[in-house]
């Protein structure tokens, strides 16, 4: 039997060997070896041979490892083990092991478990106690009948390792189960929430039952692929294993990894863990690099990667990863969700999930292409399509930068894009009928006592001029909360066509690091309204239209595609009012309505009173809709679910004041929402009472019409 266990010890020292060589496997554990001339197991060298402890006068006891192994006593005198569980020899079985005890006595962090031989039915516990900055690791390399795999789950007895001092079985955590498994690489087990028990249960009758395993305390700083710690991210309260990262955590090269539950160890099976990757600015770009990736083999339908754009599992799926794909990704904010999936075990557990990092690059300025919107405008100099000139802005001298109304109508500005000046400028010049629309994103002023600032002019900078708007240093802003959450946006609207942002900054920066830049970024919006109706103060996209100063008629659609609306999460609601003047009525029809969702708890029904939404258990509010409303609250018409395109053209005739509200339950810059096109008319109405047709052929359609 001790030839066996010798011939297997060996076999052992060749297997983590191996792991110091390159190329040979993904799976990495703490490589634990103590002499060279050890024979018979971890701490012996020789069963024989050497004065016993207990009796002077003998020689024909075991001869110890000389750096950390202890002699067994008298109830074994040929065997050897470990400084501080010599007590434990005959029977290692419900036991405490403590790293600082352990070091103490032995000098070493790591060790070996052998369990007893239980008949079973039996149960044994194993209390491991890391040090502060450590985490737990359990190397499995032999089960002898220690229950068997049923194709989903152990029965009939296991091995497992759980977070905490309770000896209490999980069974949705990792169980290895095996009739004589002999595992190389060995099966690979970490617990990172501070003291974890292995257990070992045999639930059946059994004539032996064994395992073989090392432990190790292992430094969560090691730099050998065993100490992993997640670095940049924030775990989510109250769940198993889902994580926020956010980009202004992960400034510098190299902060911000992730990595799967107990990586490089087995992760546990039937989990969705959730990674949410969010930026904070609308230049930012993530960049994902997956530097191990090692999954079961044909089992592509349970465990996976899957990468969306957005914040759900209901956004749209960029990209899955499976078995040993490593790659590297690339894609835009605002958010990014990895979720990893893992199936049932896989013997012989020979898998241990992936890692990866995270970089967040800033686009430049002049790399950046322009997201130019159509255009609704009466300006001769622009085509009636939008097609303008695709110019973005024009950069002046130093830190100076023109946005032009005449150029584009929506985008993002970013002071870290220019070169660094004490002092840079970002000019909003509108056309005539426009006003200007910003939104601060982030900005970060580092320098004390007001010694930096960004002022807002409501118009040109001219000297003598107070700007309408001063923020001091120190303070910075994120466009999101420690949670991931944006915040409420911090925002300012010009009362004619001309806004200036101008960032002063004390000094240059520090260092050459990106995080010690001051800087200012967030979006505008140009907003012609004499074409877009009058904006409403204090809200983002409310605007009224009046019969006597707007065009008699024109064209409305959904909003929420400007860049403003880009850190905008949540559900949104905008109101297009019409006011009719004395003897004016307002006709709106709806002639599009695309991509309303089906919603199970919302259908419209229309009919000769026209068209109303039907809700069931949720209220209107909480699904897309489309509602035609007066000012007293009365809902005229309203569409939503499963809205058929038959039913279009919905007309309405109105001669008090109308809004048409435009409802998202669940807006995202990823998922904008639904589609809608309208057109208006204010009818002057001058002559009532009967009229009579003399053309011989023609169409009519039922309106609806609502008095003053």
């Amino acid at each position: 039997m001790e030839a066996q266990v010798c011939c297997y010890f060996i076999s052992l020292l060749v297997f983590l060997l191996q792991w110091v060589i390159p190329g040979i496997s993904q799976v990495s554990w703490t490589p634990i070896y103590v002499d060279g001339n050890s024979q018979v197991d971890l701490w012996t060298q020789e069963a024989k041979g050497c004065r016993c402890p207990f009796d002077s006068s003998r020689q024909d006891c075991a001869c110890c490892v000389r750096d950390g192994g202890c002699h067994c006593g008298r109830d074994s005198p040929n065997r050897c083990s470990q400084c501080g569980l010599e007590q434990h020899c005959s029977n290692m079985c419900n036991i405490t092991i403590d790293s600082r005890n352990l070091v103490a006595r032995s000098g070493k962090t790591f060790g070996q478990i052998k369990s007893p031989s239980l008949e079973g039915p039996g149960f044994c516990w194993y209390l491991l106690q890391p040090d502060t900055g450590q985490r737990v690791e359990i190397q499995v390399y032999r089960l002898v009948s220690v229950g068997r795999f049923n194709g989903s789950s152990c029965e009939g007895g296991f091995l497992q390792l759980v977070d905490g001092a309770e000896p209490r079985p999980r069974p949705g955590d990792s169980q290895i189960c095996g009739s004589n498994e002999r595992y190389a690489p060995p099966v690979v087990l970490f617990a990172d929430r501070g003291s974890a028990t292995l257990l070992f249960h045999i639930a059946e009758s059994t004539l032996r039952s064994q395992f073989l395993a090392y432990f190790s305390f292992t430094p969560s700083s090691s730099v050998q692929g065993v100490g992993f710690q997640a670095r940049g991210g924030r775990r989510i309260e109250h769940t198993e294993c889902d994580w926020l990262y956010q980009d202004f955590s992960c400034r510098e090269p190299g902060s911000c990894v992730l990595a799967s539950p107990g990586y490089p160890g087995l992760y546990p099976p039937n989990r969705q863990c959730k990674y949410l990757i969010a930026t904070s600015s609308i230049h930012t770009q993530v960049h994902i690099i997956f530097t191990a990736l090692l999954l079961p083999y044909n089992h592509c339908g349970t465990d996976y990667i899957a990468i969306y754009q957005g914040s759900t599992p209901s956004s749209q799926l960029l990209t899955t990863l499976c078995a040993n794909r490593k790659t590297q990704l690339q894609y835009s904010g605002p958010n990014l969700l990895l979720e990893f999936s893992s199936g049932p075990p896989v013997p012989p557990y020979d898998y241990n999930g992936f890692l990866a990092s995270l970089e967040f690059v800033e686009k430049s300025l002049s790399t950046e292409s322009s997201n130019v919107l159509p255009v609704k405008t009466t300006d001769p100099g622009v085509m009636m399509d939008g097609t303008s000139a695709p110019r973005h802005a024009t950069s002046k001298a130093g830190c100076e930068v023109l946005y032009s109304g005449n150029d584009t109508r929506s985008g993002h500005f970013n002071s870290r894009s220019l070169s660094w000046k004490p002092s840079c400028s970002m000019t909003f010049l509108g056309r005539p009928t426009d006003i200007v629309h910003v939104s601060l994103f982030n900005y970060m002023l580092r320098a004390p006592s007001c010694q930096s600032v960004v002022e807002i002019y409501d118009g040109p900078a001219e000297e003598g001029v107070k700007p309408s708007k001063r923020i001091c240093s120190p303070l910075t802003k994120h466009a999101r909360d420690p949670s991931g959450r944006f915040l409420e946006q911090q925002t300012f609207v010009s009362s004619d066509n001309i806004l200036m942002l101008v960032l002063r900054r004390l000094g240059p920066p520090t260092s050459s690091t990106e995080s010690d830049t001051e800087f200012l970024n967030g979006a505008f919006l140009f907003h012609d309204e004499h074409v877009d109706g009058t904006l409403q103060p204090d809200t983002l996209c409310d605007v009224d239209y009046y019969g006597l100063s707007s065009p008699l008629e024109g064209q409305i659609s959904n909003p929420g595609t400007q860049h403003l609306f880009w850190n905008i999460e949540g559900a949104l609601r905008c109101s297009q009012r019409f006011i009719p003047a004395a003897n004016q009525s307002v006709t709106i029809t709806v002639s599009t309505l695309a991509r309303l969702s089906p919603d199970p708890h919302c259908h419209t029904q229309c009919g000769d009173g026209g068209c109303h939404c039907v809700a069931n258990l949720l209220p209107l509010s909480q699904m897309d809709h489309l509602l035609l409303v007066t000012d007293s609250g009365q809902a005229v018409s309203c569409l939503c679910g499963d809205f058929q395109q038959q039913w279009l053209p919905v007309s309405l005739r109105s001669w008090s004041p109308l809004k048409v509200v435009y409802s998202v339950a669940h807006y995202s810059w990823n998922m904008k929402g639904f589609v809608f096109k309208a057109a208006y008319t204010f009818n002057n109405d001058a002559a009532c009472g009967h009229t009579t047709i003399t053309h011989p052929a023609g169409n009519f359609r039922t309106t609806l019409e609502i008095p003053n």
